[in-house]
């Protein structure tokens, strides 16, 4: 690809539907038209719908599903998460990379990819990451918390995907205490939280996040359709990437600020009422024993409250439910 390809992709996206002149571009650039074109030229050939037409320039049509660094980076630039971005085209997990960069530096970053060939979910579940229809990304933060904090976290990020969601969605989109999001009752996100801590205290968390973006009802399969949606189904027409990515980070800037700052108890309310586990019987694991209650309550440490069939209560911190 050549170096020129960030700058020149950027310029066509931020002028997106318009024509833009060949002239106008090198001139930005501090190059020669020539080397504009040669750039375009390899842009159609990676999949850009770009119309060029004589005298009038260069217009972009639509972009291919994939991840453009030259365009992600201008879109996050006001963030002030992550130290650096990572674009990937294809990865094992997301999350195994972050691990892998975490040794020998203290950043913060994100790393996102057009696809995961083995991307897991909790317990170690397979998640689905096909190429160029979701949102596959891993974030490594530094919070400067006691370890006991760590377990509210999922909680204040659950507001922020699930936030960012249903201003894309037609539907509700809603928490399921503690890791999912769904719309109506079907699974469109999860994510996964892992922390690296050592004597001294915690050294990083690592947060997944998969999110099922563009996927049509077509691109699921017979069983999985009955548990999975997608933010595109629900929106019927196609997500851009670029805007919900940038709604993501802003929604998870805020949210984080909250977990550093205030306690659980701020959002509670907030949290139980976006939540889709009430007045229902489930089924619960936790630690390999299973049983069936009827969640009543999240407490102001964000454990949950369940009553189980023998109308004893259990405090739950962390556990797969099913609904």
């Amino acid at each position: 690809m050549s170096k020129y390809s960030k700058a020149v992709v950027h310029i066509l996206y931020q002028y997106e539907h318009e024509y833009i002149s060949g002239q106008f571009i090198a001139e930005q650039l501090s190059i020669s038209r020539t080397a504009v074109k040669k750039v375009i030229d390899q842009l159609k050939v990676e999949g850009c719908q770009i119309e060029s037409i004589n005298h009038k320039g260069h217009r972009l049509i639509q972009l291919p599903n994939k991840w453009y660094s030259g365009i992600v980076i201008p879109t996050l630039q006001s963030q002030q998460l992550f130290d650096h971005i990572e674009i990937m085209e294809n990865v094992d997990s997301t999350q195994l990379l972050a691990k892998q960069n975490l040794v020998g530096n203290t950043d913060t970053f994100l790393i996102l990819s057009d696809e995961q060939t083995q991307g897991k979910g909790r317990f170690n579940r397979p998640w689905e990451s096909a190429k160029g229809q979701g949102l596959w990304m891993s974030m490594v933060l530094r919070p400067n918390v006691p370890f006991d904090m760590i377990t509210k976290f999922n909680l204040f990020m659950a507001l922020a995907i699930r936030d960012a969601i249903q201003q894309y969605s037609n539907s509700k989109v809603a928490v399921k205490w503690p890791n999912d999001i769904y719309i109506n009752h079907q699974k469109v996100c999860g994510f996964l939280t892992e922390m690296v801590a050592n004597s001294d205290g915690i050294e990083a968390v690592i947060c997944g996040v998969g999110i099922n973006m563009n996927q049509t009802p077509s691109d699921f399969n017979d069983e999985l359709i009955q548990k999975a949606t997608s933010i595109r189904i629900h929106n019927h027409a196609e997500v851009n990437r670029y805007a919900f990515l940038h709604a993501l980070i802003k929604q998870i800037e805020y949210r984080y600020a909250q977990f550093l700052e205030e306690p659980f108890s701020t959002i509670r309310d907030e949290y139980i009422a976006a939540s889709n586990i009430w007045n229902k019987q489930l089924r619960f694991t936790e630690n390999n024993k299973q049983f069936k209650g009827e969640a009543i309550d999240i407490d102001a440490n964000g454990f949950l409250i369940v009553l189980d069939e023998n109308n004893k209560q259990h405090q739950l911190i962390s556990a797969d439910i099913e609904l």
